[in-house]
């Protein structure tokens, strides 16, 4: 008795879905948002340059 389905058909199909998921995933508008290139300030794109710490933060000389 012949096999419906073989192995490799199934797990080449599988790969064929996940590659297509992740280009739709890639090319949605909600990836480019949350990835900051959706014309959207974001914390990464608000992010002072002239801060002291490394989250943005204020130098303790300037607060007030």
């Amino acid at each position: 008795m012949d096999k419906a389905y073989s192995r490799g058909r199934i797990l080449i199909m599988l790969g064929v879905i996940l590659a297509l998921i992740v280009v739709d995933h890639l090319n949605s508008p909600t990836f480019a948002f949350n990835s900051g290139q959706g014309n959207v300030q974001t914390a990464l794109t608000q992010r002072d340059e002239s801060a002291c710490a490394p989250c943005g933060a204020p130098c303790p000389s300037t607060r007030n």
